[in-house]
């Protein structure tokens, strides 16, 4: 016996049961507030309707196109640095039930803003910045509507959930590592040094003043090549060419025992530049680099560095971040479960927002690339090459 399919109720069935046009049952069934029906025409119209089992659909909610995505800032992926720390961003996100779409900005001002618009018109449910911004009035506006969270150098000063690590401090570590090995003059080899890479300057500033402090008759010889935001968009191993050819142009300087680039990248470069020159490490020079990035540990790296926590930052930046979502939401994830984290005030309490700031305290990984510096200068005979 094959049952028969029940009709869905129709604005026409009603129209032909009351008299009414569609036109005037579909304003009265939608409750629309600039026409008026009398009482009895509204009575007669919504009785029908319940009769006949007439429900008015209600269009769906529009959701904003990156509703359950997470943005993620980066001037680069091409450094194992931030493609660790996008990663364990990922991870961390995907148990919460949300995607993360990364965008790189090449460290350009222009490109950054393109990113923001972006932002802020695709409406994503939260923002994860990995290097402090190019533009603060512009980091700042979007971080009014939309839950941000930033990973940067310590003692920064923004107005966000902060994770933060202490570069300073972690060249200390490394200007006193090698002082104690007897190393006087050492080489800083860098990318760009400005006051917008905080970073970069303040590893610097850690290591010229311990060696001031610590080793008065020490000399720190600082080595840069700026880099365009169009060099580090065309060019993967920028940052280990400028390592390469800062220290071949420093060999010749038979007083510096020890180089320290400004992070692994660069350190990598440092030590091919030594090696193919005909040099050992650490017998004729150490090399030391920041980040621990997951190529260091390799056993023909073995890179004296400091660990940078990549992983438990990228964690803990998106814990941050599902907190104020959960806050921003007041509801739950986009899977249906409460994000992970939350722990936030909801819109209607009236508490103070109270800012979050994580810090990773910096750590020397002592490996083979360091030991004591050399007594003596180096023979042009132990050279491969002029």
């Amino acid at each position: 016996m094959t049952m028969a399919k029940k009709s869905v109720p129709t604005l026409r069935q009603i129209a032909e049961l009351t008299g009414f046009s569609q036109a005037s049952i579909s304003m009265i069934l939608s409750g629309r507030d600039d026409v008026s029906f009398s009482d009895d025409t509204v009575k007669a119209v919504r009785d029908a309707a319940a009769r006949l089992g007439y429900y008015k659909k209600r269009p769906a909610t529009r959701q904003p196109p990156g509703k359950g995505l997470v943005a993620v800032l980066c001037p680069n992926i091409s450094n194992p640095y931030y493609s660790t720390l996008v990663q364990a961003i990922e991870q961390a996100a995907w148990k919460d039930g949300y995607r993360v779409v990364t965008l790189n900005d090449y460290r350009s001002p222009e490109v950054e803003a393109k990113n923001l618009e972006l932002i802020a018109e695709a409406g994503v449910s939260g923002v994860i910045f990995t290097l402090w911004p190019l533009d603060r009035k512009a980091f700042e506006k979007v971080a009014k509507t939309v839950p941000a969270v930033a990973v940067g150098d310590k003692g920064s000063g923004y107005n966000v959930d902060t994770v933060e690590m202490d570069n300073y401090g972690a060249a200390v570590l490394v200007a006193k590592h090698l002082i104690g090995l007897g190393h006087e003059r050492i080489a800083y080899i860098s990318t760009t040094l400005d006051e917008v890479n905080v970073i970069r300057t303040q590893r610097l500033k850690g290591l010229e003043d311990t060696f001031a402090a610590e080793s008065p008759s020490g000399v720190v010889t600082v080595l840069s090549r700026d880099i365009t935001p169009a060099e580090e968009l065309e060019d993967l191993f920028v940052e280990h060419e400028v390592g390469y050819r800062l220290t071949e142009s420093c060999l010749s300087d038979e007083g510096v025992t020890a180089f320290v680039g400004v992070n692994d990248m660069v350190a990598y470069g440092v030590i091919d530049a030594i090696s193919e020159a005909g040099f050992s490490i650490p017998g004729d020079y150490s090399v030391c680099g920041f980040d621990n990035v997951f190529p260091s540990r390799l056993s023909s790296i073995g890179l004296t560095t400091v660990d940078n926590y990549i992983v438990e930052k990228g964690r803990s930046a998106f814990a941050m971040l599902a907190a104020r979502m959960a806050k921003a939401d007041d509801g739950p994830g986009p899977d249906g479960s409460a994000p992970g984290g939350a722990g936030s005030a909801g819109p209607g309490d009236d508490a103070p927002d109270v800012i979050t700031r994580v810090e990773y305290p910096p750590r020397l990984i002592v490996r083979g690339s360091t030991g004591p510096a050399r007594s003596s200068a180096i023979s042009d005979g132990r050279k491969h090459r002029p």
